[in-house]
């Protein structure tokens, strides 16, 4: 009676067993369509990314389109902002006159020096202005084009250009196509791009970030669709490696997979790369930190200990006093004020980038010292057991440069609770920090995104060579499973 009763039970088993494994092929047959054909433009367009970033106006170019400060008829200061605090200030030309730029609390204010008024808003005429200027001075040939008005565009879509819309929107007569966009509301040009850049980046970032403004312009929907689309993949690629496992069998006819043209290079491309498919789609959804998972601190008491105190509308306006009799540096395009353990200084920037440091009373020439960063050290994170300080002259794990590039030397202050904080070496400032949950995140997203593990591992062209042929192995992957969807959804 009971060999019976095992046999009814092993049935049962198997036929279990054959059900689940069923269902498992359907369900990533069929999520694998939708999904897949999404994974697989991840994968192509980050091919593009390797090469094209989305475009971005550095701060070298924003200073190339200035014109060099003139301050003969400098300074005039209203009354009525003499109880603001400030972030910081900048004193630029626009329009041919001198402006005082103030931020506080996220907030901007403009004040013609020259008049002693505030600019509310900047007009088409005057943001024509702005816009020749900037054409003349980084070198375009022939005319500038006034291409409109606009709110945002492809190119301009991210949040963190919404204190300056509307926007005007230029091109110039060059080879390149170069357009650029004048805020409405501070005067400033802040974007830039080509037709190089453009065209790439409908292939590239618009892609792989899934970044069409008619999407990116809700933010929170936006985040809301690449989170679950990521959750999505992981999924899909999870049950994908399970089916391929046990699929991976020794049959009578000498075979491992059962199947056979394009549904072979599947099995055996999901198999050898799925891994790392899993890897990427995990970090890609670290990239926008779902839910907060790795949310890093301010460091806000931290920069407020370097500065030494706050900075005041007042204390920008002593240091205006008579500014039209001081000496600066030549070629300085923007002076940028702030505060140093409570005592103000300037830095006073070229048009190629370079900054000088300067006492903000004398308008002399002020380097900050070693002994100045030690003193900054102690007094960053007081009672915090400093491991180690020093210059730091080229990237470490966590302040490097790969796509985007780190200004060095830095001074690097290394805490015995791992956190790390780097300081600007002209301006003595907070240039970056990094707490366990940034540290964290530099690993398990730019680690697996960018494979950029070492510094020796992000030297190219070594970098490419390692990164191309993993990332069109995890591409043969997708598109093969997608294909064999859409075939099989045709049929």
């Amino acid at each position: 009676m009971g060999f019976p009763c095992r046999r009814v039970q092993h049935a049962r088993r198997h036929f279990l067993k054959f059900t689940v494994m069923r269902l498992l092929i359907l369900l990533h047959r069929y999520l694998g369509i939708a999904v897949g054909l999404v994974v697989s433009l991840w994968c192509l367009s980050g091919f593009v990314m390797m090469y094209v970033q989305f475009p971005d106006l550095s701060r070298e170019e924003q200073l190339q389109g200035l014109d060099e400060l003139n301050l003969s008829e400098c300074c005039s200061l209203p009354a009525e902002f003499s109880n603001l605090d400030l972030d910081h200030y900048r004193i630029e030309m626009m329009a041919g006159r001198p402006v005082l730029r103030l931020s506080a609390d996220s907030e901007q204010y403009v004040i013609d020096l020259q008049q002693g008024e505030f600019l509310a808003d900047i007009s088409e005429q005057r943001a024509g202005e702005i816009a020749t200027i900037f054409s003349a001075n980084l070198g375009f040939a022939g005319d500038t084009h006034f291409l409109g008005t606009l709110d945002r565009d492809q190119w301009t879509v991210y949040g963190g250009l919404n204190p300056n819309r509307p926007l005007f929107h230029y091109q110039a007569s060059d080879p390149a196509a170069t357009e650029w966009y004048v805020s409405s509301i501070n005067g400033e040009v802040i974007q830039m791009t080509t037709a190089r850049e453009r065209f790439w980046n409908w292939a590239g970032s618009v892609v792989h970030w899934i970044y069409p403004t008619i999407l990116r312009q809700h933010t929170g929907a936006w985040l809301q669709v690449i989170i679950w689309l990521s959750v999505l993949g992981l999924f899909l690629t999870v049950v994908g490696v399970y089916i391929g496992i046990t699929q991976l069998q020794n049959r009578r006819n000498g075979r491992l997979s059962p199947y056979r043209g394009v549904m072979l290079w599947h099995h055996y491309t999901g198999l050898i790369f799925g891994i790392l498919t899993l890897t990427w789609l995990f970090s890609g959804l670290l990239s926008v930190n779902p839910w907060g998972a790795l949310d890093g601190r301010s460091f806000a008491g931290e920069v407020q200990r370097i500065r030494g105190g706050t900075l005041t509308y007042d204390q920008a306006g002593d240091v205006l006093q008579d500014l039209a009799a001081k000496s600066l540096p030549d070629g300085t395009v923007r002076l940028e004020g702030s505060i140093l353990s409570g005592e103000p200084y300037l830095i006073a920037w070229d048009r190629d980038g370079e900054s000088t440091r300067l006492d903000a009373h004398s308008f002399h020439t002020n380097p900050l010292t070693d002994s100045s960063f030690v003193k900054i050290a102690a007094l960053t994170r007081p009672g915090e057991p400093i491991r180690n300080q020093g210059w730091l002259a080229e990237g470490d794990a966590y302040y490097y440069s790969h796509h985007d590039e780190k200004s060095f030397p830095v001074y690097r202050i290394q805490y015995e609770d791992g956190e790390r904080v780097y300081l600007d070496r002209v301006s003595g400032q907070l240039a970056f920090a990094a707490d366990s949950n940034r540290q964290l995140s530099r690993w398990l997203f730019l680690g697996l995104h960018r494979g950029d593990f070492s510094a020796l591992m992000r030297r190219r062209p070594l970098w490419d060579l390692l990164l191309l042929p993993l990332l069109a192995g995890v591409t043969l992957s997708a598109l093969t499973g997608t294909w064999m969807g859409f075939k099989r959804l045709m049929r």
